[in-house]
């Protein structure tokens, strides 16, 4: 993995633009898997194989982004055990958040995208349903077998995911349920 740090003059069109990089491949083998901003300068971390080179695909992205001056850094993930979190069965936890909620015309089947740790995989959805609101609940889990879980990493990956309520949805607001939005509230549109 390696980060390239960009240096743009216009920090609104840039994020723009990062924001506008679909699907997370940028070509040849390398994936971005992570993208941050402060003041003039883009952090993009991409993950990319052996055969790639570190340069080349970052002047790719330079292009797509609009930016000549960047700086390309080797990084590596290091192991520190403190980096588990404490969890039990079989390392079930909520999702790091659910970022998007989106209602279909049935106005009973919800479609839901969850952030969580490459290394994780979704569980389960858990729906609670009342007369006033819908809360869900994303549930991940670091399968057994999974050696990368020990891993600092600035990493995410997205699940999306459909879940069917009881009822209609309604004039129900939806909660969703996870440790960065602590019950964060609001109303899906079709």
């Amino acid at each position: 993995m390696f980060r390239v740090t960009y240096l743009v003059s216009d920090p609104a069109d840039c994020r723009r633009r990062v924001g506008e990089l679909r699907p997370p491949t940028i070509g040849g083998g390398v994936r971005i898997v992570s993208a941050y901003q402060h003041g003039k300068t883009v952090d993009v971390y991409l993950d990319a194989g052996n055969d790639v080179a570190p340069y080349e695909a970052a002047e790719n992205l330079a292009r797509q982004l609009g930016v000549t001056e960047y700086e390309v850094t080797q990084v590596e993930p290091l192991s520190v055990g403190c980096a588990q979190r404490p969890t039990s069965d079989r390392g079930l936890h909520r999702a790091d958040a659910i970022t998007q909620v989106r209602i279909h015309p049935d106005d009973r089947t919800l479609s839901i995208l969850a952030r969580h740790r490459p290394h994780e995989a979704v569980e389960r959805i858990q729906v609670e349903e009342t007369d006033e609101s819908v809360s869900i609940t994303v549930l991940v889990a670091t399968p057994d077998d999974q050696v990368r879980s020990t891993y600092v990493s600035f990493a995410n990956a997205f699940t999306s995911m459909d879940t069917v309520l009881d009822r209609p949805l309604g004039d129900r607001r939806v909660i969703r349920s996870g440790p960065a939005e602590h019950g964060a509230h609001l109303r899906c549109a079709p």
